[in-house]
């Protein structure tokens, strides 16, 4: 799972570029509680010698100095693949690991990658990415998207499948409360709703099956979105 590293990694770069005095610990807290965290630059895009891999706390500070902030979370599905706009080599690896961590200015993204008990960062070119929704429009449309379900859920009585693996996020230093609670939220909705895809519940006919996949795919694409606006932005847009 490199969720969890992806998010680690987005939350302390914009924070530490808005607060200096987190650079010395940030990669560390970026790690967590793995083993180790490398970075690969097989193009020279951050100076590291192609053929060999540094420790990210030897990377980070030049990735501070990137131009571009602040950094955005990418959770590419096929057919879904926003913020990123490419090129082939990087939407190719970012669905491979199913995050990814891109500049706004374009020019390079890291892709994480689990080398077990260890998380390896490729850095690869990027084109500037998409526009990412700010936390409340994308809170507002989960939120209804969810209530809808809910309805088309009970509705059908298919709501039953496999109990998600809790997984658990954390955000760096100077994002405040309601931008952590949106997260988690996020973060759960999206898990429970992939579990419950891995089969059809409930459902006695295909027509059930399919309404319930339905509801299902898009809350679970609206909670990507959300954890995606939580963690890219700092501050929480107040309305």
């Amino acid at each position: 799972m490199t969720l969890p590293a992806a998010v680690r990694l987005v939350s302390y770069l914009n924070a530490a570029d808005a607060d200096p005095v987190l650079r010395e610990r940030a990669p560390f807290a970026v790690q967590g509680e793995d083993v180790a965290h490398h970075v690969v630059d097989p193009h020279g895009l951050v100076g590291i010698d192609p053929w060999s891999a540094a420790p990210l706390a030897e990377v980070f500070d030049t990735l501070l100095g990137h131009a571009g902030v602040p950094w955005l979370l990418a959770l590419p599905d096929p057919g879904r693949l926003a913020p990123l706009r490419g090129p082939p080599e990087l939407v190719r690896s970012a669905l491979g690991s199913g995050a990814a961590v891109v500049a706004t200015g374009g020019g390079i993204a890291l892709v994480p990658h689990r080398v077990g008990p260890a998380v390896q960062w490729e850095v690869l070119p990027a084109a500037r990415p998409g526009a990412v929704a700010t936390a409340y429009e994308a809170e507002r449309e989960l939120s209804e998207l969810v209530l809808r379900a809910a309805r088309d859920l009970a509705d059908l009585d298919v709501a039953d499948g496999s109990r998600p693996t809790d997984i658990a996020i954390e955000l760096a230093p100077g994002y405040p409360p309601r931008q952590r609670v949106a997260a988690d939220r996020a973060l759960r909705l999206r898990s429970a709703c992939s579990a419950a895809l891995a089969d059809d519940g409930a459902s006695v006919s295909a027509f059930e099956a399919d309404r319930r996949r339905a509801a299902l795919r898009e809350v679970r694409d609206a909670a990507g979105q959300a954890l995606i606006a939580a963690v890219s932005w700092l501050r929480v847009e107040q309305r």
